[in-house]
Parts: structure tokens; sequence; C-alpha cells
């Protein structure tokens, strides 16, 4: 708990204010937080004012400081009429605040304080947390405010604070040195919480927890089917269910309440026993040797766990827990063994035996049940074999030890193991834009002597980039190229700048080099320029510190390196992107909403493992939204696995999506090669949800068919349940949204290209199977590239045609139109013919119904649509996918690695396949760019005879448009274009045939 939790406020400066008196004006600040407002000294006829004066705000509750808004005013002082005028305002949220070693000050834009208010400019502002106990909190200013006698510079104010007022508390100095927070207080996603407070139970939520009915099992009731977009076989096709969850039964979404609903009521409610084996003494030497290598047998019935064993230790300290569904017990009495690890066959040590009868129930938020040593008891019956220490309680999905536990299956699974079945939080690393911009170097000097071809290596990591080839006749080389890397918190690796000369194809020889670690880089929110800096190079392989300080001088080169802050870095395709914030978590904007996911089972999974001769599965699921990844606990060896955990991430924006995916652990094997390019774990299926097209509070509980695509064709794995609700908490906050740009303001003032996104989406989504790879349990390579969309960059003629397709169906409300307005002008219906001259009348004598009767149209056929409104969250469909049309060669494409792993003779065959349709639309586009060259050469003289006959058709045309009201041009036109088929004829028109005539630069084509 943070008793001494301070707010840091640095009012820097302010620009561009807009001017109240003779194009000037007199400004202020005032800033309030928690109840507590301190004002700066007043700038006399300054718009662009600099103050650099710091505050300090105490926090009364740091539990609500999500819920709290640092707000500062800029005023105008009028010392004639002794008032001040507001020139605009910032508003900060609570959950924007870090500690002082990440802040940096930032200008943010002038906000106007009323809606008929004025405001321009920007303000400076550095904000920070500390807890510093030595930093007290700033004077108060809520005295009136006099005009008059107000100081304006800092040296005034500290005149006038040196005179003694018998009125105000006498207050020391604030300090203005910070000391870093503590390690376990620096959690970049997570704000400060008091204990027991909403910021505990957000912690708890954070954690997987869930709950299940206890005794008779609820029956999974199917209400509706759907087939979204074109219909597709019903066994892929979503289903919505009925199940009751630990809020209540749940019916199209409404939720009726049951028992008493707990804080996880997207899940059904599950009892288990846990027993938590925690420590022994005392124990007895059973070798000749005298050792004792102890572990611990947990038998319930025909289950039996156990723990890890411990190497001549009599004092061993497990400390892990274990969970038995209480529907499967068999057993009333739990017995607890302890024996010795030995080569041939395990010594028995003693027992424990617990009657189930007499074990409590523990309900959260009660307190951890107490453990407590029980003696256990040999083969003689005898008590003296040592002490074993041990906790056992009835519990749910809600208790703290649920989601560390090891839960019991049919197949007995290896300590050492443990760990790769548990379920997990992981939070994703927060990634950068490093740029680097090379402008020049000075002083190269080459190894050989000769004009040398000289460019800058940068290397990050793993990252390489180069800029080109320079030739200079002189020591001075320009290049200007800027180049763009992607780096993760912690900053592990250092940006090294090698200099170097190419001296021969494939052959560069190192001139100089720097290293530059990224942490000392600056941090740029907006796209104002960085300083350029020099960096002085050393020769590669120089040891001698003296040799190092001859040298230090001898080459430099000329860099402007910053860390990009204001862009999101994008680790996901950006159709299907789950966070959309910028990486600096000054810059974030409050959360909108809350999104709750219950995943409750998945049903009739097909094997992807054989075990005993029979299939089976090890299935678990990931979900991941934000920057927070979770995953499930592993069911082992069950092909309809409950899982019944709920998670939960706030929502900044709504226009993005969930996925969740669901794989088959390959650990369970007992296979200790986890780096073997064949043990990896199998992606059984995928789902995405678009957060925008769900309604608001409402409960979706579907079951998504779990659709994989593989080269022999599309398959069905089974199907995933899942509970979601998206609560909001304005709603004004969200339509606010909908005006907001998708991505943050670097991205549009200063934009990166396709071919860079694409490459430094590569490298975060490596980056962030490197940091997610190394946790406990990790996340492996291939789950994070299944989740992410790694491969939807390559080619696919299956996706091409699908692409085609949805482009078709675009247009074919356009095409449609235009089929029916064809039948209107050959009078197919005289009477829609006749309709249709009427309205096409009135609209030419009333110009000005025709946007009204336009949006009205618009405004009608939403109206109408609302009655079919989907009414559920939008799945994968092979139709619209092309996958069950794919040609399996095709698929085989799709699936052949990069570069191509195949034949010669096949990649031979699908590069004329390629080149076939690469052909057709070499022709599609060549006849668009014919009819435009066409139009050009209207008035270009290519054709002289066909240019003079369009001028004179110009000049006759212009002066009947002068003579002639543009209504009866219109109905002529228009009649004429509706005229009966009688009037009509089949050959073309003459101006089609004058059109077709006409010349291109086809003729000049090779």
């Amino acid at each position: 708990m943070m008793n001494n939790l301070k707010l840091g406020v640095e009012v820097t400066s302010a620009n561009d204010l807009l001017p109240k008196e003779q194009g000037t004006a007199n400004p202020f600040v005032e800033v309030e937080f928690d109840d507590q407002k301190f004002r700066t000294a007043i700038k006399d006829k300054d718009i662009n004012p600099v103050w650099n004066e710091q505050f300090y705000f105490n926090i009364s509750d740091p539990s609500r400081l999500p819920e709290l808004h640092l707000e500062a005013y800029v005023y105008h002082a009028d010392r004639a009429s002794n008032s001040k005028a507001c020139l605009g305002k910032v508003r900060i949220s609570g959950t924007s605040f870090v500690s002082q070693p990440d802040a940096t000050p930032l200008h943010y834009p002038l906000e106007k304080r009323t809606i008929l208010s004025r405001a321009r400019g920007e303000l400076g502002l550095r904000v920070f947390l500390t807890d510093d106990p030595s930093v007290t909190v700033s004077a108060p200013g809520h005295q009136e405010f006099d005009m008059l006698s107000t100081p304006t510079t800092a040296q005034e104010q500290a005149a006038a604070s040196s005179i003694p007022n018998p009125f105000q508390e006498t207050r020391a100095n604030p300090v203005r040195q910070f000391q870093h927070l503590p390690r376990e207080q620096q959690r970049p996603a997570q704000p400060y919480y008091a204990e027991g407070s909403y910021g505990d139970q957000q912690k708890r939520s954070f954690s997987a927890v869930g709950n299940k009915a206890a005794a008779p099992q609820p029956q999974v009731q199917v209400s509706r089917m759907y087939a979204p977009g074109p219909q597709q076989p019903i066994d892929f096709q979503l289903k919505e269910t009925s199940p009751t969850l630990g809020g209540g039964r749940v019916i199209g979404g409404r939720v009726y309440p049951g028992e008493k609903a707990g804080a996880y009521d997207l899940v059904e409610k599950m009892q288990y026993l846990f027993v938590r084996v925690v420590k022994a003494r005392d124990l007895p030497n059973m070798d000749i040797t005298g050792s004792l290598d102890p572990y611990v047998e947990v038998h319930l019935g025909n289950y039996k766990m156990k723990t890890k064993y411990f190497e001549k230790n009599q004092r061993p300290e497990w400390d892990e827990v274990f969970a038995f569904p209480k529907e499967v017990m068999q057993s009333t009495m739990l017995e607890v063994v302890v024996k010795d690890k030995d080569v041939l066959r395990d010594d028995y040590v003693g027992r424990v035996s617990i009657d189930l009868n007499e074990v409590p129930l523990r309900v959260p938020p009660d307190s951890p049940l107490a453990p407590e040593w029980y003696r256990l008891m040999g083969k003689d019956g005898m008590r003296d074999r040592g002490e074993l220490m041990l906790a056992v309680w009835y519990g749910t999905q809600a208790d703290e030890c649920f989601p560390s536990a090891i839960h019991a299956g049919s197949t007995p699974v290896e300590s050492h193991l443990h760990n790769y079945i548990r379920g997990k939080v992981y939070p994703a690393p927060r990634m950068w834009y490093v740029r680097v911009n090379v402008i020049e170097a000075h002083d190269i000097y080459p190894m050989e002597n000769h004009i040398p071809d000289v460019l800058v290596k940068v290397r990050l990591g793993h990252q390489l980039l180069k800029t080109r080839q320079v030739r200079s006749p002189t020591r001075n080389f320009l290049w200007n190229e800027e180049l763009m890397f992607v780096a993760a918190e912690p900053f592990e690796d250092d940006l090294i700048i090698s200099v170097e000369d190419r001296v021969a194809q494939n052959k560069d020889e190192v001139i100089g080099e720097a290293i530059i670690p990224v942490a000392r880089l600056p941090r740029r929110a907006d796209h104002k320029p960085v300083r350029p800096a020099w960096f002085d190079l050393r020769r590669p392989g120089i040891i001698d510190v003296n040799q190092l300080k001859e040298d230090k001088f001898y080459a430099k080169v000329n860099l402007r390196v910053c860390l990009e802050g204001g862009y999101h870095v994008l680790d996901e395709s950006t159709q299907y992107c789950s966070d959309l914030r910028p990486t600096m978590k000054q810059l974030w904007k409050p959360p909108i909403g809350m999104l709750e996911v219950g995943i409750l089972s998945a049903n009739g999974l097909n094997p992807t493992k054989t075990r005993n001769d029979r299939g089976s599965c090890d299935a678990y699921c990931v979900a991941k939204y934000g920057l927070k990844w979770v995953r499930t606990r592993t069911i082992v060896d069950n092909l309809s696995p409950r899982f019944n955990e709920q998670y939960t991430w706030e929502v900044f924006d709504h226009g993005t999506v969930l996925t969740i995916g669901l794989f088959d652990n390959c650990h369970v094997s007992g296979d200790n090669n986890h780096d073997s390019s064949g043990h990896m774990d199998k992606p059984i299926g995928k789902v995405r949800i678009r957060l925008s097209t769900l309604e608001t509070s409402r409960v979706y509980t579907h079951s998504y068919p779990l659709l994989v695509l593989s080269p022999s064709g599309v398959k069905k794995m089974g199907e995933l349940h899942l509970a979601i609700r998206f609560t909001t908490s304005s709603l004004i906050n969200v339509l606010l949204t909908y005006s907001r740009p998708l991505l943050p303001k670097m991205h549009y003032a200063q934009p990166l290209s396709i071919v860079q996104q694409e490459i430094l989406r590569h490298q975060a989504v490596q980056l962030v199977a490197q940091r997610l790879g190394r946790m406990e349990p990790p996340v492996r390579r291939e789950v994070v590239e299944f989740m992410s969309d790694a491969r939807s960059h390559l080619w696919s003629m299956r996706r091409s045609k699908a692409n085609f397709f949805r482009l078709m169906q675009v247009f074919s409300g356009v095409i449609a139109a235009g089929k029916w307005f064809g039948d209107v002008c050959q009078w197919k219906n005289p009477v829609t013919t006749v309709l249709v001259h009427v309205l096409f009348i009135m609209l030419v004598f009333y110009p000005d119904l025709i946007l009204p009767t336009i949006f009205l149209y618009m405004f009608l056929i939403g109206l109408w649509n609302y009655r079919f409104r989907p009414r559920f969250p939008p799945h994968m469909n092979t139709r619209i996918s092309c996958a069950d049309v794919a040609h399996p060669d095709e698929l085989d494409e799709e699936f052949d690695t990069f570069p191509t792993s195949r034949s010669p003779d096949l990649i031979r065959m699908r590069y004329d396949r390629l080149r076939h349709v690469a052909g057709r639309i070499q022709t599609v586009v060549g006849d668009i760019a014919t009819q435009g060259e066409r139009l050009q050469s209207l008035l270009s003289w290519r054709d002289p005879r066909a240019t003079a006959m369009f001028l004179v058709f110009c000049l006759i045309t212009a002066i009947i448009l002068y003579v002639t009201p543009f209504q009866v041009i219109a109905l002529c036109l228009g009649f004429f274009w509706m005229r009966h088929p009688r009037f009509r004829h089949k050959v073309p028109s003459a101006p089609a045939n004058f059109f077709r005539r006409l010349p291109a630069k086809t003729d000049s084509l090779l």
C-alpha cells in the first residue's frame, strides 16, 4: 500500500496562446487535482510563456487514481478589471500517469472550456508519480486570487513567500529530487491500488477464474442456428446456446438470475477439492547411505498426483497445490503418501489419511486456509515417520490457488511437466519504433589506399539494415537515409552503427563502429524533429586504452536517433488489431468499457495424437487482446475439455478484435526436446470477435466451430463454447470514438510505407514470440505466429479469389441498380418506367429535393433492415473464404514455405499458372488505361480530324446551353436516354463509335 504516493506536475511552457489585449496576453496556469489547486506566476505580455514550475499533489486514495483527472487551465489575467479569462484547458486521465523515470515533457493541445469559448495553442506538462517520502506537498492555493497583487515572476513569488503570514500554515519547500519507484510498483499496465479496494478486485479479475455448477450438470440447449453471409454447411455454422452460468440462465443474450452471482458470472460454477502440500520435517533415513530423496503422492480414488522430488533432503518444501473435480470423486478418503525416490523401486516412508466429510468449505474473500502438521504413519501403524504440513479444503474457480494448481486428469502427468499445464496471464512487452536517420560521416579513412564505396550498417539485435553505397574522393560522405527498427522493453540490445567499405562483391571491410544504448535514446511523442548528434567511431578490434584515446576523434558519424512513442507498433494484421494505442503511455485515452470472456468448454475435438493406441488431445486455450495474453490450464487426455475460466480486459477502442485460439500441448507427451522442429503445439482452431459488432451489456453464449485450413482442405476440428459480454462506462465516450482517427496521430503526420509496415510487423511478431517464449510456461513461437496471422501477407491464390469476389459483392448493388435502370430504359415494365419518368420530371423542376430524397431513402432502408439485424458475432465463413472450393494444389502452394521448398517442375507449373492469371489482369489494366488515353486525346490533336470535330461540337453545345434553360436540357437528355425500344438501334450510337476510334498509346508499346 503506497501511503506516500504523490503526483508531480511540472508546468514547462506554452506556445501560440490566444491573444486578449493588443495582440498579447498575461497568461498563468491553474492546476487542479483531487480537490487541490495550485497556480503559476503571471507572465505579462507573452503568448509563448515559459514557467518551469513544479507542484506536488497528495493522492488521498490511491485506489481511486484511475477515476481521477488532472486539469490544467490557462488563464489571461486582466489587471484592469481584476478578473481572468480562460484561454484553454488540458484534461489528463489518471490512467496515463507514469513513474518519474518514464515521464517526459509533452505538449498538449488546449481544448475549449465551454462550447462557446475559444482556445488555441499548446501547454507543456510533465506529469509523474512518486512515493519518495522526502517529497512534500506544495503549499495550498485555494485563497482568493488578486490580479493586482499577484507576483509576475518567480523572484517576486519567492520574495512574497518570504513575508510571514500568521493565517497560513508553514510548510517546507518542496524537494525537487525523485527516486525510482520500487520494482513491484512499476507495472506499466496496472494502476496503483490499495488493498481490499476496487483495484484489488481488478487484480483478482486479471487472473483466470470461473464458476461451474455443482451437482447436477446443466444441460446446454441449442435454441437457434445461424449462417453468417452466404450459406455454408450446417456443421460449419454458429450455434447459440442457453447455458446456466454463475449469474443465472442465459436465454437470447438476457440473463435470468438464479442463485447469488459471484464476481465470475460468465462461467459454470465448479466445485474442487484443493490439496496443498507445503513441506515435511523429521523424515527418517531410508537408504544405506543415510540419505532421503522425498516426494509426495496424493491418492483420491483412481486419481494419483505427484510432487517433484528433492535429493538428499529430510526437510523438503514443495508448496504445490492439487485440484480434484468434485464431480468425479469416487472416494471419501484422501491419502497423502510420502515416498523415497529410488532407482529400482521407490520406498514407502509414511502416509496421512483424511476423511473428506470433515473437509471445510472456503468461500473467497475468506483468508487462505492455514496449513496443519500431520504425523506420518508407517506400515507398522506407528506415527513416528516424521510430519507433513497439509491444507485441504473445498472451493471453486474463485479460489486464488486455482490458476496455479495442478488439476487431476485421467492421465497422470510427470512432476517436471506441471509448469507446462498451468494457466497463466502474460503481459506483452511494450514495443517502440527506433528511428535512425543516417545523415553524414566525416574523416573516413579506408583500410586500403583507394576511393572507397562507403555504406552504413545499423544493427539492433537480429535486425540489420544498411544505407546505399556512396563514393566520394573526399573523406566526407552524405546519405540522409532513414532506417526503422523495433525494440521492446526492457531494452536488452544496443544499437550498433558500423561504417564499412565495399571492397569487393559481397565483401565489406569495417572502417569504424559506434555502440549506442537504446535506453539512453530520446523519446519522441510527436513529429517535432530531434536534434542530430555526432558519434565518434572506433576502429574494430582495438583493445589498448591508449590506442582508443588516440583514435577517439579519427572519424565520426552524424545521426538523428530517437524512440518513437507516438506510433502504435503493429504486431498483428491491420484488419485484426486488438490494440490501437500509441506506445507512450502518456498519450493513452481513458478506457471506454470492459470486455469479459468466459471460456466454457470445447466439444467434439478431433484427436491430435495417440495415447495407449487411442486418439487423444491435451487442449488449452490462448486469448489475446491488447497487451494481455492469457492461457488456460491444459486439460490432459480429454476430447471434450471443460475450462470454465473467466478473464477481463479494459477496452480503449471498440473497433478492435479479440482472438481466441485452441491448441494441443506438445509437452505432455514427455518429450524433453522442446526445440525440435517436429515438436510443436498444434493449432486446433481460432475464433475472432470484433467488439464493435457486440451489443452493450448483452451476454453472447455461442458454440463456435473450430475451422482449420490445411493442404488437404478445410476441416472442422471441434467446437469452442464461449460467453462474452462487452460493457461500457459511458455511451457518449463510445460514440465519440467513431470521430477519432483509427491509429495514433503520428501514423498520419509522418506515415510509414506499406513495405515498412510489413517488415516492422514481422520484426514485432518475432520480438513478442521471443519474450513470451522466455516466460514459464512459455507461449511457443508457433502459437504467437498463429494468433498474430504472421503469414497473412504471403501470396495465396485462394485468398486472391476471395478478395475478388468480395469486391464484386461490394459493387453488386451498383451493378443491380444499373441492370434495373436498363430494364426501365427497355420498357420491360411500362408502369415502372412511367413512374420513373414522373419522378425524373419532379427532380428536374425541383432539384433541391434530390439530396433530401436520397438521404430519406437511405434512412428508410436502414430502418427496414433493423428487423433483420444480426444477433450474433460474425464468424469465419468457408464460402466467403473460398476454402471449400479451393484446388488442392492451390492449398499446397499457400502452405509452402518462404522461400519455397517444392520441386522445380512443380514451381515451373505454378509459375506458368501465375503468369496466366497476371496476363489477364494485365489486359484489364491496359484496357482501362486505353479508355483514359482516348479521353486525353480529345484535345491533344493526336487525331486532328477527331479533335476538330470535338471542338466544333463543344462550341455548338456551349451556345445551346447558354440560350436554353437547364431544365429543358435535362428533360431532353433524360427522355432520350429512356426512350422506347422501337426508337433504338441495335448498332452502337454515333458518340460511342466516335470515342472508340480515338487513338491511344497502345501503338507505342513494344
